[in-house]
């Protein structure tokens, strides 16, 4: 299978998660356990088809240890993201988080001695403006502090970290252990996921979950359990071939044409699937995210 063709595999299996997170918490939005209960059954679904997808084989020491901080590091990119949306602006949120894609992109260049052309350069800039552009706005949204900020600049660092761990385990000898990695990884987040639903489960009161488990229908349920497991699959077809793509391909290309890249196919399924409506400085936005991917591919080499 070519790299473009693993490349395009990966972003469409990155818009399904899209779709099926989108879908939940439309349905699921009164419990912030909720949205730990989500990660914790989707990575748990995503470990199940790798392992039926390629098998576990073997891990070495540094597999494991890195799969395991990968993991939690993930967990912990989760939590934060849902706290610094509670308390701060989603707009403003979204667009510091998606500034990670820079400790990604530049990691390739500081550490693993790759180049960086004027092409990816404007690129990576076209990128942040179309982040910046594209980040919905809402009247009633949260002032900005301090604790906001603390939360979204630790989630800034773990989206950017999850990147590098990702490019340093397939710079390594130990590349071949692709799966074995990402088994652990994702056992290991929807632990911490798992055991992060439950503390909030104990805070938000038993009784109040009880009651709205019983306003829901067995069908719902159900519904919901699905989406979870679908989320899982598409999570681990997306990222097993982002950790084989992040090994042969330059950081500066890579990882802001998959997260650019995502960013304008879950907006325009949003559109088309969910009607939302876009402004024009988000339409300009969707615009300036494609204009980045040219440039991102470098067609004037």
């Amino acid at each position: 299978m070519s790299i473009p063709t693993k490349l395009i595999l990966s972003l469409a299996a990155a818009l399904g998660g899209g779709i099926t997170k989108k879908y939940y918490t439309d349905q699921e939005t009164t419990k912030l356990s909720g949205g730990f209960w989500f990660n914790a059954v989707s990575c748990l679904t995503a470990a199940v088809v790798l392992l039926c997808w390629g098998g576990f084989g073997s891990a070495s020491a540094f597999t494991v240890l890195l799969g395991v901080v990968f993991g939690a590091i993930t967990a912990l990119q989760g939590i934060t993201n849902i706290a610094a949306l509670q308390v701060g602006p989603m707009s403003y949120t979204s667009v510091i988080i998606s500034f990670s894609t820079l400790i990604s992109a530049l990691s390739g260049v500081l550490f693993f001695d790759e180049s960086l052309g004027w092409a990816q350069i404007v690129g990576i800039v076209l990128m942040l403006v179309s982040f910046i552009l594209a980040a919905k706005s809402d009247s009633g949204e949260k002032k900005a502090n301090v604790k906001w900020l603390f939360l979204c600049l630790i989630a800034f660092a773990a989206t950017g970290g999850i990147g590098v761990m990702q490019k340093v385990h397939q710079s390594s000898v130990y590349r071949n252990e692709l799966n074995a990695f990402l088994i652990i990884a994702f056992v290991s987040s929807a632990v911490f996921c798992a055991i992060f639903a439950l503390l909030l489960k104990r805070r938000e009161g038993l009784s109040a979950n009880e009651k709205e488990k019983r306003n829901k229908s067995r069908m719902l349920i159900w519904l919901l359990i699905g989406i979870m497991v679908t989320n899982g699959a598409c999570v681990a077809v997306n990222n097993k071939f982002n950790l084989y793509l992040s090994g042969v391909m330059d950081s500066a290309i890579f990882f802001p044409i998959v997260n650019g890249g995502g960013l304008v196919l879950t907006t325009l399924a949003a559109v088309l699937l969910f009607k939302e409506r876009l402004s024009v400085k988000q339409w300009i936005g969707v615009a300036f995210g494609i204009i980045s991917v040219v440039f991102l591919c470098n067609p004037f080499a």
